[in-house]
């Protein structure tokens, strides 16, 4: 595979040197994905180079990989190696937790040991797992054919048959047919054709290339989105151990790769929302370690994210109906009280700043939150930098009450794939909680 070219978020690249075609290419992407991934500079002494903006993933322009990684793991302490690996194992279990992904530590060994990007490993994760169940046996139902056959087969359609008095040599029948061809399936079918033709890693070339034989009944898509990938819609009692596969098709359909890659497949991107994987992850390892995390005082509240169930407004509009709708990231609800809400910001801190660097309007919000769920304290996370060497906290107790509002962060540099990492995250989360009741 060729080099990848490593920069983390809002960093410069260096020795790239764009072209016009470059910047053509970084136009559709961006209109492809609704969002800047890579913006072009000029840099001292004419350099062209590109600079990363908020987006998480990786960017293929011609021979010319760029990866971008957290900005989390941003630091002059460790070379862009170690950076890069360690940024890439976090990232790992951060989806893992967040979209229930099927992660093994053997099948990511040999890739990142080479130094694969985030595509190439993704790939080779959907490519063994699609591979391991399709050889236990593929998804199958009933499905309902009409067609005409030269021998009678299920029902007889007469009047059918009636209104083709011409062709009596063939039956107009319908039955029902146990195959493989069905919607989840051409999901499946159709995200394998697109990574086939984009991977550049022999092995995982391989391994879809097998799957492509062996998925040949099922009809291939001429397109496919995120939407049609829905779990309500295409998973059922029947198929739930497909529901980790189906989670990361949607990633790579939702990061917007397999579609900008339709006609031109030596361009494409892969990105995805940091600020989304950081506050579905805190919610889901909450909810998942809760027992070892929460204090007494939480322990029997039921925890609903979203507020699921609980959802209140700021005000009515002149037909009488709800406005404003709030939704703080995780809620604690106990009775009809709520101790606690908690929302999760991808964003750095400033520990020089005596509000820490909390935006105005993130604290509006969390007023906003307090007021209307009577909560005596919110707590805002947000992820520790790597340069900061110590975790930072501050509290604010509102003007007119005794509600508090408190800010911290929350160390994800440590080896989140190792207990004893994940320990340490418990132990600081449970202090977090801890502390403010």
């Amino acid at each position: 595979m060729p080099p990848v070219l490593t920069v983390f978020e809002h960093e410069y690249t260096e020795g790239l040197g764009w072209t016009e075609r470059d910047l053509a290419t970084l136009e559709r992407m961006r209109r492809g994905t609704g969002v800047d991934i890579l913006r072009p500079v000029v840099r001292a002494g004419g350099a062209r180079e590109l600079q990363a903006a908020e987006q998480v993933g990786v960017v293929r322009l011609g021979q010319r990989t760029v990866q971008i990684l957290p900005k989390i793991y941003r630091s002059r302490g460790a070379s862009e190696s170690t950076r890069a690996a360690e940024a890439t194992r976090n990232l790992l279990y951060l989806l893992a937790h967040a979209g229930q992904l099927p992660i093994r530590e053997h099948e990511l060994a040999p890739l990142l040991r080479r130094g694969a990007d985030w595509f190439e490993i993704l790939t080779r994760l959907f490519a063994v797992h699609l591979s391991e169940a399709w050889q236990r046996g593929a998804h199958r139902h009933y499905q309902a054919v009409e067609e005409e056959l030269p021998v009678l087969k299920g029902k007889w359609l007469i009047a059918e048959q009636l209104r083709r008095p011409a062709r009596r040599h063939t039956f107009a029948v319908a039955y029902d047919e146990f195959t493989a061809d069905n919607r989840l399936n051409r999901v499946l079918r159709f995200v394998v054709e697109r990574l086939w033709n984009l991977t550049r890693d022999g092995g995982n070339r391989q391994l879809l290339g097998e799957l492509r034989q062996w998925m040949e009944e099922v009809a291939l898509p001429a397109r496919v989105t995120a939407a049609d990938a829905s779990p309500s819609a295409l998973l059922t009692r029947l198929n739930q151990r497909y529901a980790p596969l189906l989670a990361l098709a949607r990633l790579f359909l939702e990061g917007g790769s397999l579609q900008l890659a339709a006609q031109d497949f030596n361009t494409f991107a892969f990105v995805f929302d940091m600020n989304q994987l950081f506050e579905s992850f805190i919610v889901n390892f909450l909810r998942r370690h809760r027992a070892e995390i929460l204090p007494p005082a939480l322990a029997p509240c039921v925890m609903l994210p979203q507020t699921r169930g609980a959802t209140r407004h700021l005000a009515r509009g002149e037909n009488g109906r709800p406005v404003f709708q709030l939704k703080p990231d995780l809620a604690f609800q106990h009775g009809e009280s709520f101790p606690l809400l908690l929302d999760a910001k991808y964003k750095r801190l400033k520990p020089d700043d005596v509000r820490l660097g909390v935006s105005t309007a993130d604290f509006y919000q969390m007023h906003a939150y307090a007021r209307r769920y009577d909560c005596p304290r919110v707590l805002l996370l947000y992820p520790q930098t790597a340069d900061m060497p110590d975790p930072l906290r501050a509290r604010f107790t509102l003007a007119d009450s005794a509600q508090i509002i408190e800010a911290a962060t929350v160390n994800l540099q440590i080896p989140l794939d190792r207990y004893d990492g994940r320990a340490k995250l418990i132990e600081e989360l449970r202090q977090l909680l801890t502390e403010i009741n």
